[in-house]
């Protein structure tokens, strides 16, 4: 099972994309529930909680200073590039506009973590960012989403937070409870930790993908545009948010954290919350977002992997 699970994390990235291409071409796809995706990330994210260095994110309490810029550059960068380019390009078509928005205003990617660690960066200053992010995430997405007009997107603040409660916090705090419980937990189920998430992920992206197909032929029309917006939002703010933190003087390590925590949102989430709250259409741009972050994250960490 080791070696299995070692195996699917190393080619996850690619995995993803294949997954999402097969998915979208295939004329059959696992039809189900709409609570399973949500369940499903929540599975993923209480892996994340075992998995977590509790030693290490103690000793965030002497980085106050580069939390506060890490959350300062995605509320500021990845959430104003969101908008700036839903609302220049996408103004008449408010679910596609809500997508890109939703894509970029909720927490980094569980996957920000993995690739910071790849790429020899600070893993906890993304854990605890993303931890501070889940708390901002609800209220921003409302405020982001204040110039969208029509009746086809309407999100309650109360649902959202109930969502996020759900989906994020309430298994992260499981995880991190297991953990304590169970002295060991984090290294032993490590194998255990590597092949649910990988797996899980997985399915999320056959699920999520399989459910938007429809929408994405029915608006094939606007697919080379929305493809090369979604491709600025994730790679403009991880060049901009890597820049700005040397230039605040952050160590490289920390500056390679604030990179993938600015870069990669969990879109996954993204494209749970867009079906529930905006509709197919929505789900789109998070979906094609989620393609772009794992595989632009995934050169960058291997890039940084032969810079010293």
């Amino acid at each position: 099972m080791d070696f299995i699970s070692r195996l699917l994390s190393a080619y996850l990235p690619l995995l993803i994309v294949l997954t999402a291409v097969l998915t979208y071409f295939s004329p059959y796809y696992i039809v189900t529930y709409s609570w399973v995706p949500g369940l499903l990330l929540g599975i993923v994210i209480y892996f994340t909680g075992l998995s977590m260095d509790s030693r290490s994110l103690r000793d965030m309490r002497y980085k106050k200073r580069e939390i506060v810029i890490a959350a300062l550059l995605k509320w500021s960068l990845t959430a104003g590039i969101s908008m700036i380019l839903a609302y220049s390009f996408f103004a008449g078509e408010p679910q596609i506009a809500a997508g890109i928005i939703l894509s970029g205003t909720v927490p980094s990617a569980t996957a920000a973590a993995l690739y910071t660690f790849l790429a020899g960066g600070s893993t906890s200053l993304v854990v605890v960012s993303s931890l501070l992010d889940t708390a901002i995430s609800p209220i921003a997405v409302i405020i982001a989403m204040f110039g969208i007009e029509g009746s086809q997107v309407s999100i309650s603040f109360w649902n959202l937070l109930q969502s996020f409660l759900l989906i994020v916090v309430i298994p992260i705090l499981l995880g991190l409870l297991t953990q304590r419980m169970f002295s060991g937990a984090a290294i032993y189920s490590k194998p255990l930790t590597r092949l649910g998430s990988s797996l899980s992920l997985l399915l999320i992206v056959h699920l999520i993908t399989g459910e938007g197909s429809d929408a994405f032929r029915n608006h094939l029309s606007i697919m080379s545009l929305l493809t090369v917006v979604v491709f600025i939002q994730v790679t403009i703010p991880m060049a901009l948010g890597y820049a700005a933190a040397k230039k605040l003087r952050l160590s490289e390590a920390d500056a390679r954290a604030v990179l993938f925590h600015v870069g990669l949102c969990n879109t996954a989430l993204a494209a749970i919350l867009a079906f529930e709250f905006i509709g197919d259409i929505g789900a789109v741009p998070p979906i094609i977002n989620m393609i772009f972050n794992l595989s632009i994250g995934s050169a960058v960490s291997n890039r940084f992997k032969y810079i010293s």
